[in-house]
């Protein structure tokens, strides 16, 4: 198949997922308003200090995500249709085998921890033993979908992830307003809404795979070759993921300890507009994910490596413009989103997202070093940096910085330290030309930052309220597309652009 037609699919799963994105972010943002004007501040940092108790045993759970859809991608490549039902079939055993460890792990030291550490209100443990249930149980759920999310993603049929993101948004509004006239402790309930909702999109996934793909359909196949393959890659991959997991929840728990269930509350909210926000791009990256692993698949290496900086380069360009918006419009945005906005949430916010825009750029580094079976040593550097967020925020904690600022270690660690560390290794693994990739994207970047910051800094210095949102839009977004479109892109990619624009319209 032709790059063309490759770029035409790539454009048409992206339209896909933005539709996706738009429809989705707004569905959760509301949700998220009405969930913490229901639950309550208190109630609401308790659901999300516990659910991170449960995400902590995630790593088991991304390792074998990263290595189900790397190996049935590949596969699909290399177009061994045999062979991925083989990888899928493997990939569910490996999944079920996932779902028990973290049950042994979460009724045992998670239980623990929940009983004995952590620093809920009064009367609210027992509340909080249902929500722990329920959110183990929503997790494994998940765990045992991940093969089949993976196979809609190897084949790029992006119209039912959008599609299914949206229903499954849809029915999360649906029960929020179910709990609003539910008699029966609202914090319980709105848990074992959410197992509910789990089971079904479970199902929905299920059964569209098995009408569609015959790779999908699972017979019981013990390849020892590629279960130790699987193993091999995915334990390598589980340094990084225990890191990350490690980092965040531990973030969280580290503000229970010392802040208390209000700064938990904060740091749900920020979450939340960091997802939204990490969604605009996702869905590019999501649609350019299976075309990078099938270009290593099949070795086509120039394809490889302009997927990889030309996906760097729009990555950047969809999420800066907005990333700035809503940095300099979020006490406003916030105000406006929640009925009470908790302390810390708006400092907590605006640092999340400049993370996200490290992340977004670096994005398709992950992408490509994934694709490849050669990743011990990019797994076990990722996780010490990502381990020295974690020491870094405890060390500032407990020297008294206020817990806003203690996000400014991620930047510095997971945002600018693992973005170098992603070039070294592209390098190391696939002779990737680091300095061709520094002038024609990064340096771009630096100095499309260097023009839009100082406007930001005039206008949140001579305005304010809605004058603000309304400067910030106009001369950001006008400022931003122009600088972008004639410094971070090339001839070809204005063609593509311009010519998108056209079709489009």
């Amino acid at each position: 198949m032709s790059y063309a037609e490759d770029n035409k699919r790539l454009a048409k799963n992206t339209l896909f997922l933005y539709f996706r994105t738009a429809v989705v972010m707004l569905i959760s943002l509301y949700i998220s308003r009405v969930v913490l004007d229901v639950l309550g501040v208190e109630d609401y940092g308790v659901y999300n200090v516990v659910g991170s108790i449960v995400v902590l045993f995630s790593f088991l759970n991304s390792a074998m995500t990263q290595a189900s859809q790397r190996f049935i991608t590949f596969e699909k490549g290399k177009k061994e249709n045999a062979q991925i039902q083989k990888v899928f079939s493997m990939s569910l055993n490996t999944q079920s085998i996932i779902v028990i460890a973290i049950i042994l792990l979460a009724e045992t030291l998670g239980l623990w921890f929940l009983n004995n550490r952590l620093n809920l209100p009064s009367g609210r443990l027992i509340a909080a033993n249902w929500v722990y249930q329920f959110s183990i149980l929503t997790f494994c759920i998940n765990v045992l979908r991940v093969p089949y999310e993976g196979t809609v993603i190897a084949y790029e049929k992006m119209s039912f992830f959008a599609y299914a993101s949206i229903i499954d948004a849809v029915l999360k509004l649906l029960g929020v307003y179910l709990l609003k006239v539910i008699l029966l402790d609202k914090l319980i309930s709105y848990s074992a809404i959410i197992f509910f909702i789990s089971i079904l999109m479970f199902f929905a996934y299920k059964a569209y795979c098995n009408l569609k793909f015959r790779s999908s359909r699972y017979i019981f196949d013990w390849d020892v070759t590629l279960f130790k393959k699987l193993l091999t890659y995915s334990s390598w991959s589980m340094f990084g993921s225990f890191s990350n997991v490690a980092t965040q929840s531990g973030f969280i728990f580290l503000i229970n300890i010392f802040y208390g269930v209000v700064a938990n509350a904060a740091m749900g909210i920020a979450n939340q507009v960091s997802n939204a926000m990490s969604s605009i791009v996702s869905g590019f990256q999501t649609s350019a994910r299976p075309q990078i692993v099938k270009a290593y698949s099949q070795g086509e290496s120039i394809r490889f490596f302009d997927l990889i900086t030309r996906t760097s380069k729009f990555s950047f360009s969809l999420i800066f413009i907005p990333a700035l918006i809503l940095i300099v419009n979020m006490p406003l945005i916030l105000s406006i989103w929640l009925k009470e906005v908790p302390e810390y949430a708006v400092s907590f916010a605006q640092l999340l997202v400049i993370s996200v825009v490290f992340d977004a750029t670096s994005g398709p580094y992950n992408i490509a070093i994934m694709s490849s079976e050669r990743i011990r040593n990019y797994q076990l550097t990722i996780s010490s940096v990502f381990l020295l967020d974690l020491i870094v925020s405890y060390l500032l904690i407990r020297l008294g910085v206020l817990p806003s600022y203690v996000l400014i270690s991620r930047i510095l660690t997971r945002g600018v330290i693992n973005l170098f560390v992603g070039l070294f290794y592209l390098n190391s693994l696939f002779k990737f030309n680091v300095i061709k990739y520094m002038k024609s994207v990064l340096l771009p970047i630096f100095i499309v930052v260097t023009f839009l910051v100082p406007i930001v800094v005039y206008l949140i210095n001579n305005s304010s309220g809605w004058f603000l949102f309304a400067y910030s839009i106009i001369s950001l977004l006008v400022a931003g597309s122009l600088l972008a479109y004639f410094v971070i892109f090339d001839k070809n990619e204005k063609k593509y652009i311009l010519n998108f624009i056209k079709n489009r319209i």
